[in-house]
């Protein structure tokens, strides 16, 4: 007679368990599961963002995509590329750029488990693939795409190819992590970071005078130098207009450059934090399991370990040579070996109990966050004032309303304060202008021929005032004040209030 316990049937977690460790089906599961995670964190971005436009980063990224370039005013080119390369494939919308930022998160999750299952057993990989979901890095900060999001894959890559050349030298490897440092260093300058992390991380391993006999270290240096060249050309002609940008984040004194590092640092272990508890608390490894995960005796798993501490901790020290202020945040794209670090030592192990209960926490955690999404987007809605910007699609409603009575030409651009702007122009899908960095003349002489709208707040009088300098004289002129709100579920909305002006283009302009 077969007893309950042996004939009741899997259940739903056990079935996705197997799936998942089963080498035949392994890879269609785990991307599969990847699919699912992506659609789940989608949807809660569509939703809990409801009330908002989308953010200032994702319509300036859509401004530099329309018009590709080798190098922009505040950053490399790399996540204009990425963002041409999708919306060529996609149309424009709020949904598929949330899409572009899940399926960027999915990737790079994707790689990190292809990397832990050439150093961990696939129990292992599995539960340090679930515990990087706990890293809000891999879901919230990560939902908005941008120069920091779109590092997230290219450094996991660069490190996965880095790590095959050092094991085994060859000429493919060692050329894959050239190429992927190298857009790094195209996506943000923070970069350096990640490269300098795996040069003294190799420079600190006792093979290191094989490493550096072989060619490996060098064809990396000639092809990330290729991939970078024509940014370096697009520097030098420009006058280094990024590497501004980048150098304008300083602390104001030591004493603030102190607090800000030592914040830094400790925000590298609080977006950690949850993931750190989950960990001791299912595996609960012992002092010298502990010790044998900080400095193992093995020098692949210590190479790891260094890499991992050098991306988080050696821009400390840097910053309080120079005074340069750092923030957690951009640590973003640094946690991809944090599994392996945990994990690798054989005085840990992963019981399927311990790796069950990691599968229905994170399942879990991501599906009470889509849950509590329309939450979210009330709070924010009732809480939170909107800003202009972020009602800037029903500003381009109107202005594209106006418009159509007046020309049959599309709209030639929108120019304005910079985030109004760039919102505006996104949801008109034309061009947008500053009128912090533009040539005031310049842009004058573009919107006469073009055509285009001038937006502003109505509070914001130097806005106002230079809108007033680009009109003046000019014949075909509109000028409307609107007071735009959105409700939601019912309740009603904060209100903001804009100006535009319409300057019609000139007779057989586009023509």
């Amino acid at each position: 007679m077969t007893s309950l316990a042996t004939s009741r049937a899997p259940s739903l977690i056990d079935r996705w368990i197997e799936a998942l460790l089963d080498p035949q089906r392994q890879e269609r599961s785990v991307a599969l599961s990847l699919a699912v995670y992506t659609a789940i964190w989608t949807a809660y971005r569509m939703i809990a963002t409801w009330p908002r436009d989308v953010h200032a980063d994702v319509s300036e990224l859509y401004g530099w995509s329309r018009h590709l370039a080798f190098g922009y005013d505040k950053h490399p080119p790399f996540s204009a590329l990425v963002t041409r390369a999708w919306f060529s494939v996609v149309p424009v919308s709020d949904v598929t750029f949330h899409l572009l930022a899940t399926v960027n998160i999915a990737l790079t999750l994707y790689i990190a488990w292809r990397t832990m299952r050439r150093y961990l057993a696939p129990e292992k990989a599995l539960f340090g693939l679930a515990l990087l979901t706990f890293v809000p890095f891999f879901n919230f900060i990560a939902l908005k795409y941008n120069a920091n999001a779109v590092l997230l894959p290219l450094w996991a890559l660069t490190i996965y190819g880095f790590l095959r050349a050092f094991e085994a030298r060859g000429w493919l490897w060692p050329a894959l992590a050239g190429l992927f440092a190298g857009a790094s260093m195209l996506g943000k300058y923070w970069s350096i970071v990640l490269v300098g992390a795996l040069g003294l991380g190799a420079l600190l391993d006792p093979r290191r005078g094989r490493f550096f006999a072989s060619p490996a270290p060098w064809l990396m240096i000639l092809v990330g130098g290729l991939v970078l060249a024509p940014h370096l050309a697009w520097l030098v002609a420009h006058r280094f207009p990024s590497f501004a940008y980048a150098a304008a984040h300083e602390s104001d004194g030591f004493v603030h450059n102190l607090r800000d590092t030592l914040g830094y640092l400790a925000g590298c272990v609080g977006y950690a934090g949850l993931a750190l508890i989950v960990w001791a608390a299912l595996l609960r490894p012992s002092r010298a399991a502990l010790a044998d995960s900080a400095w193992p005796a093995d020098p692949q798993r210590r190479l790891i370990v260094t890499i991992q501490l050098l991306m988080l901790a050696a821009p400390a020290p840097v910053a309080l040579a120079t005074g340069v202020r750092i923030v957690p945040l951009w640590t973003m794209p640094a946690f991809t070996l944090l599994p392996i670090v945990l994990l690798s030592s054989p005085l840990i192990a992963v019981g399927r109990d311990a790796l069950r209960s990691v599968l229905i926490g994170a399942a879990a955690l991501a599906l009470a966050i889509l849950a509590a999404a329309p939450g979210v987007a009330v709070v924010i809605h009732t809480t939170s004032p909107p800003e202009p910007f972020e009602y800037a699609s029903l500003l381009a409603d109107d202005i594209a309303k106006q418009w159509g009575r007046h020309s049959s030409q599309p709209i030639g651009l929108a120019a304005g304060e910079t985030v109004l702007a760039a919102n505006t122009a996104y949801y008109l899908r034309t061009d947008t202008r500053a009128f912090e960095t533009s040539d005031i003349a310049a842009l004058k002489a573009e919107i006469t021929t073009r055509g285009g709208a001038l937006v502003c707040s109505a509070a914001d009088q130097p806005c106002l005032a230079i809108a007033e300098q680009i009109v003046a004289g000019q014949n075909q002129i509109l000028r409307s004040k609107v007071w735009l709100s959105r409700p939601l579920f019912g309740i009603a909305g904060g209100t903001v209030q804009d100006v535009f002006f319409l300057v019609l283009p000139e007779a057989g302009a586009g023509k």
